[in-house]
């Protein structure tokens, strides 16, 4: 259902038919690109009930019955720095190919590629967010103050490479304690191509 015509709470707003039907080639396409790269994913998702749905809809393409876990921050309306608390410190095993799948919303997925196109701008923030063990509310707190804001809202660092990552689309990021790399950028009809 169609943002404008959908009444209700936006976390309880589905996917429109016509969305289920091309998620599910775009994510049949990315469960070919990771097992082409024999990927196992961890699959965390928004709470919100179409985030929910595209990573169903994931975990169906891949033939695999595994839920999904919900994480409440990455629900709409959460920042760049959300996303990349929970890129930092959800835990995946030591085993090479086990890889975060991580389902959520616009603009903050573009806002975090940006943001993570600047890390060398960041730095000491992220070296200590990387070395804590678990979540280091204080260092978020002194990034956030830091950010350029609109209104509350982080915005994209000037200088920043722009980024918009479609509906169904994907962005393959090797994330470690010296940075960030971009290894992919896989828009929604490329996955659809893929399947």
């Amino acid at each position: 259902m169609d943002r404008e015509e959908f009444r209700g709470n936006d976390l309880d707003r589905p996917l429109t038919g016509s969305g289920e039907e091309k998620t599910l080639q775009a994510m049949k396409g990315l469960v070919r690109y990771l097992e082409m790269r024999a990927e196992a994913p961890r699959i965390l998702t928004s709470p919100a009930v179409r985030a929910l749905q595209t990573a169903e809809i994931f975990a169906r393409a891949r033939g695999k019955t595994a839920k999904p876990q919900v994480i409440d921050r990455l629900k709409p309306g959460a920042n760049c720095l959300d996303y990349l608390e929970t890129m930092i410190y959800s835990q995946i095993s030591d085993s090479s190919d086990e890889v975060l799948l991580i389902f959520g919303h616009e603009p903050e997925i573009s806002e975090t590629c940006s943001l993570l196109s600047n890390l060398h701008r960041i730095q000491a923030f992220y070296s200590t967010l990387w070395s804590s063990p678990e979540p280091h509310s204080e260092t978020l707190a002194e990034l956030q103050h830091w950010l350029p804001s609109d209104e509350g809202e982080i915005t994209v660092v000037e200088g920043s490479m722009a980024f918009r990552i479609k509906k169904a689309g994907a962005v393959r990021i090797v994330l470690d304690e010296s940075g960030a790399e971009f290894q992919a950028l896989l828009p929604p009809q490329i996955l659809r191509a893929m399947a």
